[in-house]
């Protein structure tokens, strides 16, 4: 196939001979050649050599050239294509020209542009200035080597690109947008240099082709530009060869007319392979750094890797890698898999051996002659917490940018490991607190209930006497430290039954007029020791299926915040009722707080002041609002600052179990 195409090349490229020049200005066959060495694989060099070979020798047979002549031809053209793709490998490692980078373009013009004609132009012009005698070298050899520069150019781009495999995102109109932009270029080339227009007006018209070619550069890739540059330059050739267009200059000889259509052409190429390759670039860093803020995302959705790694795992297999494999060192230092995908048992088992071998911190290797191995170890501060695998199509080393994406993948998914760690270690230590609070409280518990039952005893022995009056005052004191003492060990105990979930609630129908004005009267003493007077406004009867003790426990905290920062000044009690919600709402006129603590005082130990000025462990209003959720409701707080607070407990006032409408509910007092 091979050399059916270099000899109808060959061929083709014959109409491009212009007397008294012997050589053709345009020579595609090297451009076919140096394509084909460049996408095959090395072990198929020598086949395709000799195919350019024979075919170089038959082609100049049939034309008549001498056979001294014509070997030399053929080994120069057959070397041509033999040293560009040597040089195209050697500095693209063991991939091929995808033009999607800047530096695709660069290795094409250096290696296949500039030096692969080499060898043809230095030998052909040497056969040439050896057979007809009085030929110049130096005059062959520059018409020699820019007809295949030009060949070159023109055609090893446009096989590359349609020999690569479309990418896997590519929409599907893409073929239809191609055809189009490639037909309307086409008539307008063909109007651009063909005949009938002005004189002083053709010469700037060849660049009215350059939109065409940008937006075949911009939406198509480098496939659309290598397209469209070939029809502008076949158009271009066909019209300036028929002494027509903006480059066929009647005072100027054929073979002239046509390098300056061939540098028109070259400049054309080149400006259309570097924007197309510039826009891949970009592309790809944008494609790249969404993908990473996808896997940023899914990692922070959940601390939990079993969930988020085999997720991150389905994310880039196959998007953007044929395999993918994470491994987690545990403390006894042997690695489990956590995530895998698109790897078998025994590439598990090998890439696991390497990393665990693998001295420095990323490596990458060829698995297979179209796969490439990146294996990363997954460090945080020093600390080795396992490491990565990621299998990627190519048969060259990744490059910066590679390598870029995939350390930063690992870094990423090392601080989520590391996230999750310390947010186990956090719990735990969290739990260990808990259990600590909890036992502590059950364990003081048992004495303050002895201490209390004997300090009602003495109060009781002291009463009858008519002269301890002293020492009852001061008993009563000790009493009620005592009481104090057993409430903040009941909210200890409360909190460790909330952290674990083990609080309940004991329902029953309860009317909460009648439970506000019983809780406020057994705590008038205190209001009146805090010199706070309490008006309650009770705007309808509402009765609810809650907890009478858990909500007197809610109140008595509201309350007793209100005569704590509010002291000396007054206090509103208001019950409403809207449809089948019941509000209870406590209004202090005490020192309020500032909006940043409005939620934090809702936390366990939380406090909005400071704990020397007022005491308290902080966990009241953390209490009340597990209630409040508890039964289906809510605890809210508005405050300004120096103008006390407003708590407002909002329950559900209508869930009753329907056995209850048979029961009348008491009545208020």
């Amino acid at each position: 196939m091979l050399a059916l195409c270099v000899i109808l090349l060959g061929a083709a490229s014959s109409l491009f001979v212009f007397p008294p020049e012997s050589n053709s200005v345009l020579w595609l066959p090297g451009g076919v050649s140096l394509a084909v060495l460049v996408r095959a694989r090395r072990h198929r060099w020598p086949a395709y050599l000799v195919a350019t070979f024979l075919a170089h020798v038959l082609l100049e047979t049939l034309r008549g050239t001498p056979p001294g002549v014509n070997l030399v031809w053929a080994l120069g053209n057959t070397a041509s294509a033999l040293v560009g793709a040597h040089l195209i490998r050697r500095w693209q490692g063991e991939s091929t020209l995808s033009f999607n980078r800047a530096r695709d373009v660069a290795v094409l013009v250096l290696a296949g542009g500039l030096l692969s004609p080499l060898p043809s132009a230095t030998l052909g012009a040497a056969a040439m200035s050896w057979s007809a005698g009085a030929t110049s070298f130096g005059r062959e050899w520059l018409y020699w080597y820019l007809a295949d520069v030009l060949g070159a150019l023109l055609v090893t781009p446009l096989l590359l690109t349609w020999s690569a495999e479309e990418g896997r995102f590519s929409p599907p109109h893409r073929p239809v947008e191609l055809a189009v932009t490639c037909g309307l270029l086409a008539v307008f080339a063909h109007f651009i240099f063909g005949p009938g227009m002005p004189g002083l007006l053709r010469l700037s018209l060849p660049y009215a082709c350059f939109p065409f070619l940008l937006w075949a550069a911009l939406r198509l890739g480098p496939r659309g530009a290598a397209t469209a540059s070939l029809v502008v330059g076949t158009l271009a050739m066909w019209h300036t060869t028929a002494g027509t267009g903006p480059f066929a200059s009647p005072t100027e000889p054929i073979h002239v007319r046509m390098f300056s259509v061939q540098s028109f052409l070259v400049v054309v190429e080149l400006s259309a392979l570097t924007l197309a390759a510039l826009v891949c670039e970009r592309q790809h860093a944008e494609h790249t750094q969404r993908l990473l803020a996808r896997v940023g995302t899914v990692l922070a959705e959940s601390l939990d890797y079993r969930v988020t790694l085999p997720r991150i795992a389905r994310l880039l297999v196959p998007c953007v890698a044929s395999g993918f494999a994470l491994w987690l060192e545990g403390e006894d230092k042997q690695w489990e898999l956590a995530a895998q995908s698109g790897l078998s048992r025994e590439q598990e088992e090998r890439l696991a051996g390497q990393l665990r071998q693998q001295s420095v911190p990323f490596r990458s290797q060829r698995d297979t002659p179209s796969h490439v191995s990146i294996l990363v170890r997954l460090l945080h501060r020093e600390r080795v917490l396992g490491g990565l695998v990621l299998v990627v199509p190519g048969r060259r080393p990744p490059d910066a940018r590679e390598v870029a994406f995939v350390e930063d993948l690992a870094h990423r998914c090392a601080l989520a490991l590391e996230n999750a760690r310390l947010f186990q270690e956090a719990n735990e230590a969290v739990h260990v607190r808990d259990e600590f609070l909890a036992v502590a409280a059950h364990e003081l518990r048992t004495p303050l209930t002895s201490l209390k039952l004997h300090l009602q005893n003495l109060l009781k022995l002291l009463a009858r006497l008519t002269q301890a009056t002293e020492p009852l005052a001061r008993l009563h004191l000790v009493a009620k430290q005592v009481t104090r003492l057993s409430e903040l060990v009941e909210r200890l105990l409360d909190v460790g039954r909330i952290n674990t979930g083990r609080l309940r609630l004991e329902r029953e129908a309860v009317d909460l007029s009648e439970l506000l004005l019983r809780k406020t009267e057994g705590l008038a003493e205190e209001l009146s020791r805090a010199r706070c007077e309490l008006s309650v406004h009770l705007h309808s009867r509402i009765t609810g299926w809650w907890d009478r003790n858990r909500l007197e426990q809610a109140l008595s905290i509201l309350l007793a915040n209100a005569m704590k920062f509010g002291t000396g000044r007054p206090i509103e009690l208001e019950v409403t009722g809207t449809g089948e919600r019941a509000r209870i709402t406590v209004t202090d006129h005490g020192i309020g707080m500032s909006p940043e603590a409005l939620e934090r005082i809702f936390g366990r130990f939380e406090r909005a002041v400071s704990s020397r000025e007022y005491g308290g462990l902080g966990l009241g209003l953390f209490i009340a609002r597990e209630i409040a959720e508890a039964h289906g409701g809510c605890l809210q707080v508005t405050s300004t600052p120096g103008d006390g607070a407003s708590f407002t407990l909002e329950l559900p006032a209508s869930h009753l179990p329907e056995m209850l409408h048979e029961t009348p509910l008491p009545a208020p007092h």
